[in-house]
């Protein structure tokens, strides 16, 4: 009888899987019914995790205050310092880098600079590509230039007198496009944010074109990069009448 229920156990075992659509049996629904289970709890995860640009910079003591500006905006506030109340008698130049890195931001540069020695981020402000804390076009603005602080991001050149480069950052501004110049285009939200920024510094702090000047300018190195559209750049300014 045993056997009998064997055999027929078996039948209906093999009926049941004939009967399964596709040919999944029991088992195989059940671990691909945990999988869809998995995947949907990460994705939750990973919405509810997503990090808030307007946060991301947070856990900077020194650019926890510092502004976000969206890539709309064409002014950009003053900052204040007892000792700097007359802006266009303090600055001199404005000078435009790239950071380095296609996935980068003002959170990240900061880091880095403060491991190489700085207090803060060297630079004044920095434009964001969207791979990062920062939208596409969006303008941080750093301490250095709500305290008119001098900047820290022009390098020595090779065998010169480091005090020279010192002299530049005491009256450059500094601005830095996230990106590798050398590797890929700056998005069109970038280099028209770039534009916005230039053009409305100059005119609050009386610069004229010739003020303007990339790190290649300035130092041996190839920031912001071949394919930095420095041709269009120089023409939007002169289209200006800075």
């Amino acid at each position: 009888m045993d056997r009998e229920l064997e055999r027929g156990h078996g039948a209906v075992t093999k009926q049941i899987q004939h009967t399964e659509p596709n040919g999944f049996n029991y088992r195989t629904q059940i671990v691909w019914i945990a999988f869809m289970a998995c995947m949907t709890v990460f994705g939750l995860f990973f919405i509810l995790t997503k990090p808030d640009p307007s946060r991301a910079l947070a856990d900077l003591p020194l650019a926890s205050t510092s502004a976000l500006l969206g890539p709309e905006q064409v002014g950009v506030r003053d900052g204040f310092g007892p000792q700097r109340a007359d802006l266009k008698d303090v600055w001199a130049n404005i000078v435009i880098h790239d950071s380095g890195f296609y996935f980068d931001d003002a959170e990240d540069i900061a880091r880095r600079h403060i491991a190489g020695g700085l207090q803060d981020i060297g630079y004044h402000f920095v434009i964001g590509n969207g791979n990062g804390s920062l939208a596409d076009g969006q303008i941080f603005v750093s301490n250095r230039w709500d305290q008119q602080l001098a900047g820290a991001h022009v390098a020595s050149r090779t065998g010169a007198d480091p005090l020279e480069a010192d002299r530049i950052n005491r009256v450059a501004i500094g601005i830095c496009l996230v990106g590798n110049g050398e590797q890929s285009t700056f998005t069109p939200s970038q280099t028209q944010a770039l534009a916005n920024l230039v053009t409305s510094l100059q005119r609050r702090l009386e610069l004229s074109d010739g003020a303007v000047l990339l790190h290649s300018d300035l130092s041996d190195v190839r920031s912001p990069g071949r394919f930095f559209p420095a041709a269009k750049f120089e023409a939007h300014l002169a289209s200006t009448g800075n």
